[in-house]
């Protein structure tokens, strides 16, 4: 399994759950997914990118005690983000309640979600960290949403038994399995330390203050990433039925297939790229970034001329028949989608080269940019004007980050016809 399985197991959990759930409690388990996802980001601190930049650098010169530090360092600085995190959710816990969630939730799902909070960011960091240190294959199976298939496994056999599943069913059994796969991480992750010593010194001082000072402009970045994809939910949920929210929230989860070239190839590249940067290797950094691009390019493009042509029948199949109002959603979000993976990972390629600040720059730009422009739409247009406006701003955002990766580091991120080639994919994808 790879990362491409959550895109998939997220639309088979939604396939179950909009016939375990009504439209209204769909509508409410899209938005929890989003806080869930952002808040996760918070805790992390940012640390997913930077974790895996600095153990792929100490695992390409296989110095396993700097390795050591890194992963002691995130621990550290995990620790002190979950206090600080988990209080201020509890804090806004009850005004999400009433103006987001527009329903009273009780405490039990609070602290319920705190926890996936929590145990989702460490599971996301422990993969970046076997990432990092070359261990892709632990890294792919953490990112491989086994999260989503212990919820599907447990939805589908309520289904089946013609058995009830409700909100608070839907929040006990998430957090149940993110625990778990969180556990998992941290056993893996631990088992590598202590069986890998030694190595090459390297002479720059390390510990969590320094992983903070490289992580924090990515949490803004990173975080500002979420927000900006949750915010079409978030203001649909403030203007719109919770029903226009489950539509619009299905056709969301449809559109995730249309990355699904660019998540199998986003587990390798970031330490590739990190790596070759480090190593002054400019022509193999550019090669890398366009062959994502290109494998990317070729199997979203027809994904999308699907969509586009069968997108009712696409949703009336997967959650119903009242889903057919989803349709057009479907088609408009999927276009930004294409865009976005056709041009590969240009946001990546400045990340993994010290370009953070701006790239936190141009995040919180389009952010602010979406939410205008999707409140002036939302009530008069209501999802077709959220759509268009959040596919107009991926395609903006991916135009900017493309300009500046090739003018910062001179290696352009679109897709090169001479990559087109299987050594070329099974070279970056087993990291040689």
């Amino acid at each position: 399994m790879n990362r491409a399985s959550l895109g998939v197991l997220n639309i088979a959990v939604a396939v179950v759950l909009t016939r375990l759930l009504s439209p209204a409690d769909f509508g409410f388990y899209t938005v929890f997914v989003q806080i869930m996802a952002v808040g996760a980001m918070i805790q992390s601190f940012g640390m997913q990118t930077g974790v895996t930049k600095l153990a792929g650098v100490a695992g390409g010169i296989q110095a396993w005690d700097r390795a050591r530090d890194v992963l002691r360092a995130t621990v550290k600085l995990f620790a002190i983000m979950a206090v600080v995190t988990v209080t201020l959710f509890l804090l806004l816990w009850p005004t999400l309640e009433v103006h987001l969630f527009a329903r009273p939730l009780g405490w039990t799902i609070g602290g319920l979600t705190a926890l996936i909070i929590l145990t989702r960011a460490a599971e996301e960091i422990g993969a970046a960290y076997l990432r990092g240190v070359g261990r892709t294959r632990a890294g792919a199976l953490l990112l491989s949403a086994p999260r989503e298939g212990i919820v599907f496994a447990v939805a589908l056999a309520v289904l089946l038994a013609s058995g009830s599943f409700d909100v608070r069913d839907t929040v006990t059994t998430y957090a149940a399995a993110s625990a778990l796969i969180a556990l998992a991480a941290l056993l893996v992750c631990l088992r590598f330390a202590v069986r890998h010593t030694g190595g090459p010194a390297i002479a720059e001082p390390f510990g969590m203050r320094q992983l903070a000072i490289l992580s924090a402009p990515i949490l803004i970045h990173s975080a500002g990433a979420l927000v900006l994809k949750a915010t079409d939910v978030w203001i649909l949920s403030l203007y719109r039925p919770a029903e226009d929210v489950a539509f619009y929230g299905a056709a969301v989860r449809v559109t995730n297939l249309v990355l699904f070239a660019l998540s199998v190839i986003n587990i390798a590249l970031p330490q590739l790229l990190a790596t070759l940067h480090a190593q002054g290797r400019a022509a193999d950094f550019e090669r890398i970034a366009r062959t994502a691009a290109t494998w990317s390019t070729v199997v979203s493009v027809p994904l999308f001329i699907v969509v586009l042509f069968f997108a009712e029948p696409i949703m009336v199949i997967l959650f119903g028949a009242p889903y057919a109002a989803g349709a057009t959603v479907l088609i408009i979000l999927a276009a930004g989608q294409t865009v976005s993976a056709i041009v590969g990972s240009p946001g990546m390629m400045l990340q993994m080269t010290g370009h953070q600040n701006l790239m936190s720059g141009l995040t919180l730009g389009a952010l602010v940019v979406n939410v205008i422009a999707n409140l002036l739409v939302v009530q008069d247009h209501g999802m077709i004007g959220v759509a268009i406006v959040t596919a107009c701003t991926i395609t903006g955002r991916m135009a900017l980050h493309t300009w500046f990766a090739w003018r910062l580091t001179g290696a352009l991120s679109l897709p090169d016809p001479r990559t087109l080639t299987p050594s070329a994919l099974k070279a970056m994808l087993r990291r040689q």
